[in-house]
């Protein structure tokens, strides 16, 4: 989903070729500034976010036109993984900071619904939010107990399956190889 065709965003060709290990700076020093650069460019990437929510409806939906299809299906793929894997982004580095995702996401979508029910419907709505995300400490999987818990892949929660994707884990061999060359220690 990572087309040299497309035009520059965030990343530039350069930055692209470098996170998908296509390039290498040619010392310890170069790795270091571009690293630098790129981490400078998330974040006042993510600040311009504070702009765009002043962003014309009209381009708003524009620039969202063709993601899904007249069926209801995801017609642009790479729009739909590249907005999943910016809330996995944020989602990741936001937890590692110990700020709570799940408060971020609800006042979100608190002041989206709010926002659209006002300029497309002219109502001011009040929203109630029932979904929770928790980790189930009693269906997880500790890596050092996967030989013993784990005969098939489809036994593997959801959440943690979609994880070991991100590393490239699709065999129950692969699972097993990852599992005994984890060195942390498991914390649920």
């Amino acid at each position: 989903m990572h087309s040299r065709e497309r035009p520059q965003g965030l990343l530039t060709y350069a930055d692209r070729a470098y996170l998908l290990g296509e390039t290498t700076p040619a010392t310890d020093a170069a790795e270091r500034k571009k690293r630098e650069r790129i981490r400078r460019r998330i974040r006042n990437a993510l600040v311009d976010f504070s702009l765009l929510v002043h962003l014309e409806w009209r381009d708003l939906e524009l620039v969202f036109s063709g993601l899904v299809d007249e069926d209801g299906g995801v017609a642009d793929r790479e729009l739909y993984e590249g907005i999943v894997d910016a809330i996995e982004t944020m989602m990741r580095g936001t937890t590692m900071q110990g700020l709570s995702f799940g408060r971020m996401v609800r006042l979100a979508t608190l002041r989206s619904v709010g926002v659209y029910h006002l300029v497309y419907r002219g109502v001011l709505v009040d929203v109630e939010l029932t979904h929770e995300t928790r980790v189930l400490p009693e269906r997880s999987v500790r890596l050092e107990d996967v030989p013993e818990r784990v005969d098939r892949l489809d036994e593997v929660p959801l959440a943690g399956a979609l994880a070991l994707e991100e590393f490239g884990v699709t065999t129950l061999e692969d699972l097993y190889e990852f599992a005994a060359s984890y060195e942390g220690e498991p914390t649920v």
